[in-house]
């Protein structure tokens, strides 16, 4: 009876799995293009990590995966930002050429906490706002570490490290503002 089970529980997660790998395919692929477009082949290395995250967020499915494709969104906008924005100091004819410019982690940790804030904004006020905000962090890093890859460094840390605490902060304040006794 426990191996019937056991072999039972395994074929539906494999089955799980593979609907999983069917539902990331499309969205990997546009993200993919998207970035080969933008960036070239560069961010290209890190596309394992955007299909992982995608197959995790459908295979655990609920608030998780809302949360990622409020991510995906947030992901796009990173990879739409100019370099300008990000490397402030450098011209864009100087990063064209590939010249060395000087780094400014705390424009992209700007940038980042900004979008963090606006991104758990839109996450529920339900009590799955955590798991939701986790499928958010997923998303938004399954399509900015291909644009981090052409970044630095610290710039591409900064991105996703001000991307994260806007969104703890934002989601941490409306947890408590949403608590029952909390003066509105």
């Amino acid at each position: 009876m426990h191996t019937e089970l056991a072999r039972a529980r395994h074929a539906y997660e494999l089955g799980r799995l593979r609907t999983s790998l069917v539902r990331a395919t499309p969205i990997v692929a546009a993200v993919a293009a998207l970035a080969l477009s933008m960036d070239g082949r560069t961010g290209l290395v890190w596309l394992p990590v955007t299909v992982a995250v995608w197959i995790f967020a459908n295979w655990r499915g609920g608030p998780l995966l809302r949360g990622t494709y409020v991510g995906l969104v947030g992901g796009l906008v990173t990879l739409a930002l100019p370099l300008t924005v990000l490397r402030p100091c450098c011209s864009p004819e100087a990063m064209v050429e590939g010249m060395q410019c000087c780094t400014q982690p705390s424009a992209c940790v700007t940038a980042g906490a900004l979008l963090g804030v606006v991104l758990a904004a839109l996450l529920p006020a339900s009590g799955t706002r955590w798991r939701a905000a986790g499928g958010t962090a997923l998303g938004v890093v399954s399509v900015a570490i291909l644009r981090c890859s052409t970044l630095f460094a610290a710039e591409a840390l900064g991105l996703v490290g001000g991307l994260a605490v806007g969104m703890l902060v934002a989601t941490l304040g409306r947890s408590i503002v949403g608590r029952p006794g909390v003066v509105r």
